[in-house]
């Protein structure tokens, strides 16, 4: 970095010798500061009104001659499991093929309300009927995406898949609009690393992402991030519907409209992170959530209760260094975030989206067991009563 100079004032009642000096006008001097300090920016080129900012996106290796990425690597995995880092240190062709699923399922089972879901699933699967979220994409940066969407001629309506981390028209959304019996591929390009959200973004896009037509894809940086003992993916999600009674509910358009979500709920559906479904780990283990806010219109104040997040990659933009010791973090609906905690007791850490009526009231609250030996010198109940 270039460093400017400063003259040293003489002693008080001194008058310096040198030359004299033709002082210029202060917008002159101005000026001339602006254009030295642009020609310092940019290597001697002066460049109004630029700014030098540096490319982050990877040298590109041309497609043809990108392998296949190895098969015994796992790209895809269904909430709240994250496919295991690919260990590559070069880009690869990463295939990916969803299929579009249309069919009822539970999204409260303690009352037994129902809605029809709309999402993805891996093709073929025919063990997974709800398809909300879909399934967690990994891959790394400089990698292609070759993603494949089939919608079966049993469905009933177009799809197609939105990427926030592909950069096309659309996010592949034009390309991928599929209808019933057809199928369409794209090849993509990762350019950033970060925690992504897909959606469908076909007709009534509101209603097709509040039918659950949403998920992540983890783009890692070509460094990747250090290795964590658990790792989790989380979808906040919202359910607009007529109504919480048991059986078959529809949906609410105006609600949608009106931003009035009936549920507000984490992996698709209430109690999906609670109780049996809540992932565990021991004291002392770290663990690493990647995290989707697919709204589709409120933010999420993200925070665990009884813990902290100990690491936090605000916007999920994995090419910043984090924030440490965070105790609520604000993601927006169509964006993301990677945190970590640390299991310092045995507990269980509460998450929560901290706008409390949508945890409490409306479903938006899942749990972190965490087992192992008590230490007091970090917590102790004392006496009660």
């Amino acid at each position: 970095m270039t460093h400017l100079s400063h003259p040293v004032s003489a002693p008080h009642g001194v008058r310096p010798r040198g030359p004299r000096v033709r002082h210029l006008p202060a917008r002159l001097m101005a000026t001339a500061f602006m254009t030295v300090l642009a020609a310092t920016l940019t290597g001697g080129a002066t460049v109004y009104g630029a700014s030098a900012i540096e490319s982050v996106i990877p040298s590109l290796v041309p497609k043809a001659e990108l392998p296949a990425a190895p098969d015994s690597e796992v790209n895809v995995s269904y909430a709240p499991d994250v496919p295991p880092p690919s260990g590559r240190t070069q880009p690869a062709i990463v295939d990916v093929h969803f299929e579009v699923v249309e069919n009822v399922t539970v999204i409260d089972p303690a009352t037994g309300v129902e809605y029809q879901t709309w999402g993805y699933r891996i093709d073929g699967d025919d063990a997974v009927h709800t398809g909300t979220p879909g399934p967690m994409i990994r891959a790394r940066v400089g990698d292609v995406l070759r993603f494949t969407i089939t919608n079966p001629e049993t469905n009933s309506m177009p799809h197609n898949v939105d990427f926030h981390a592909v950069t096309g028209q659309g996010g592949g959304a034009a390309d991928t609009t599929v209808t019933p019996g057809m199928t369409a591929t794209i090849e993509a390009r990762l350019l950033y690393p970060g925690m992504f959200m897909y959606h469908c973004a076909f007709g009534d896009v509101p209603l097709h992402i509040s039918h659950g037509m949403h998920g992540g894809i983890l783009v890692d940086p070509a460094e990747p991030l250090p290795a964590v003992d658990r790792e989790l993916y989380m979808v906040q999600s919202e359910l607009y519907t007529t109504g919480t009674e048991t059986g078959l509910v529809e949906t609410d358009r105006q609600a949608v409209t009106d931003e009035q979500p009936t549920f507000v709920v984490f992996n698709g559906a209430k109690g999906a992170l609670i109780g049996d479904n809540a992932p565990r780990i021991q004291v002392g283990e770290r663990m690493r959530i990647y995290f989707i806010n697919a709204g589709l219109n409120l933010d999420s104040n993200f925070h665990p209760i009884g813990s902290h997040w100990d690491v936090v990659y605000p916007e999920a933009a994995l090419l910043n260094a984090p924030l440490r010791g965070s105790q609520t973090t604000l993601v927006p609906a169509g964006g993301g975030t990677v945190v970590e905690l640390v299991g310092q007791v045995p507990s269980a850490i509460i998450l929560v989206d901290h706008a409390l009526a949508r945890a409490f009231d409306k479903g938006a609250i899942g749990q972190i067991i965490v087992e192992g030996d008590p230490n007091p010198e970090i917590f102790e109940a004392i006496s009660i009563g």
